[in-house]
């Protein structure tokens, strides 16, 4: 009983020790710098134009970006967020969702007026195909989902006529009429707007399962200038329009 007892009293003591902690981080002024890792198009595209207000808000605030593809190890390399995207695996890092980073299959009109438009999956075979390399060597694979429920591969690097591993110079290239490509709705969504792109094979093509999730480190306590810089970033980036575009509204760009 005794021992039940303290045991108690310590798990009190530590939830109240963690709830003043948090109040005086609260009241704290937000200051110091703030790294941050995220990857070169994204971040260019959606975190960068996030900070001005940030740092208009907390004049007291530093920010560090690195744009780079690669994977970080946070806690070693001294970042205090990341900004990642792909097939997040579990993780030791505290992990807060940001959106799906929806696919879809694009070409332009004016190679879809040169070619024709693909109306299955296995008519790709006659058509070039723009290919993504990630910086691990693998390529991209595009997914298929068959009339009778299942899932069909297509690994576009067997006959790709360009591989690339900048995911925003696939885009470049599809307008550029090369080909096809799978690309991100929230990159290709301002020329799908434009119709210098279109999506073809919408019905068929499967839009992936990777996300666009914001990372930390596990701390007891989470210091004033990263916790503001965490809840302005999730804020702006779910008010982001292009990365919340609903696939069915994706409909009237298809070719």
């Amino acid at each position: 009983m005794r021992l039940s007892f303290l045991r108690q009293a310590r798990v009190a003591l530590e939830a109240l020790d963690a709830a003043v902690d948090t109040v005086a981080a609260q009241r704290a002024v937000a200051s110091g710098r703030v790294r941050i890792s995220t990857s070169s198009a994204f971040g260019r595209d959606h975190v960068l134009p996030a900070l001005p207000a940030l740092l208009g808000r907390y004049p007291g605030l530093s920010i560090e970006v690195d744009f780079d593809d690669r994977v970080v190890d946070i806690v070693r390399d001294g970042y205090d967020i990341a900004v990642r995207g792909g097939n997040i695996p579990d993780s030791a890092l505290v992990t807060r969702p940001v959106c799906r980073l929806n696919a879809v299959l694009v070409a332009s009109p004016e190679y879809l007026a040169m070619h024709g438009a693909p109306q299955t999956p296995e008519a790709l075979q006659a058509h070039r195909l723009i290919a993504r390399r990630f910086l691990t060597g693998q390529v991209s694979q595009w997914n298929f989902k068959a009339e009778d429920g299942s899932i069909t591969t297509l690994d576009p690097g067997n006959r790709a006529m360009l591989t690339l591993s900048a995911p925003e110079s696939l885009v470049q290239a599809a307008c550029d009429s090369v080909g096809i490509a799978e690309v991100g709705v929230h990159l290709a969504w301002d020329h799908l707007r434009s119709g210098s792109l279109k999506i073809i094979l919408h019905d068929f093509h499967q839009p992936g399962t990777y996300e666009m999730v914001i990372q930390y480190p596990h701390r007891a306590l989470i210091a004033p200038r990263v916790q503001v810089t965490l809840k302005h970033l999730l804020e702006a980036l779910a008010a982001d329009e292009k990365l919340h575009v609903p696939m069915d509204a994706l409909d009237v760009y298809a070719a």
